[in-house]
């Protein structure tokens, strides 16, 4: 799916949009080790709203070469980009670290939040959780091949076994990955639960959703952030795993569109 607008703002990120009205839009933030692309099921259905998508930093067509990130420069890479376009106010759809992203900005920025949907986001992990992301991610720096069992993690095996075109699309992307452009971003996620965000101010209505399946942002987390987000909602997404917005377009879709329109 082709947008007609696309460039890089002053701080070379790399977006695609259709803006072409004065009604709310719609930022997609992508996880960690993709990039804008992961959202064409989305971009197919919300071509006729308006919509951004776009590559945070050291993915995809955006600036690359930052040794350290956190969220603190993820906030002003969207803060930047939002004002290059010229955005006062938005929707903010994150999947996995673009939700945690996306919850440290709708807290600092609120009045730029005018809804959100959190996808797949961590929360308040135990220790044997953490210890997995963090095998994960040792394994990385160890340059050990963890794409099988990334793509384990993310869809189901039926899913997998029905649909082989996806396992090549996300496997180019995955092995694609410039490590050491990779591994500052993937620590953000890692280490996430060490900068929780503070939930008691705040305003946006929220979204909250994660695959039936899911292993890492378990169903048990969304139900906890629902605790502590007053004003939000949660779905669980059937059959399916972290990439729930992949596998299971049709509800996912459905589920944002009625709750943002």
């Amino acid at each position: 799916m082709n947008f007609p607008n696309i460039g890089l703002d002053s701080n070379f990120t790399y977006y695609e949009h259709n803006i072409s009205s004065n009604k709310i839009p719609n930022v997609f933030i992508h996880g960690v080790g993709l990039d804008n692309e992961m959202w064409e099921p989305q971009k197919i259905f919300f071509e006729k709203e308006q919509v951004v998508f776009y590559d945070l930093f050291n993915h995809g067509k955006s600036k690359k070469g930052y040794e350290l990130l956190n969220f603190d420069i993820f906030i002003g890479q969207l803060k930047e980009l939002l004002s290059y376009l010229k955005i006062n106010k938005c929707n903010l759809i994150g999947f996995s670290l673009g939700a945690l992203i996306a919850q440290h900005f709708a807290i600092q920025y609120s009045e730029k939040v005018n809804k959100l949907v959190l996808i797949g986001s961590v929360y308040d992990r135990n220790k044997e959780q953490v210890k997995k992301v963090q095998d994960r991610y040792q394994k990385t720096i160890a340059k050990q091949d963890i794409v099988p069992e990334t793509l384990a993690r993310w869809f189901t095996k039926d899913y997998l076994e029905k649909n082989p075109n996806t396992i090549k699309i996300f496997s180019k992307r995955l092995y694609e990955n410039n490590i050491d452009d990779f591994l500052p971003a993937y620590k953000v996620f890692v280490n996430s639960d060490e900068n929780k965000p503070n939930f008691n101010n705040f305003l946006s209505s929220t979204l909250i959703m994660t695959g039936e399946y899911e292993e890492g942002s378990t169903p048990e987390m969304s139900k906890k952030l629902n605790k502590m987000i007053k004003n939000s909602k949660v779905y669980i997404v059937p059959n399916s795993k972290h990439l729930a917005s992949y596998e299971r377009p049709d509800a996912v879709n459905l589920k944002i569109f009625n709750f943002i329109i």
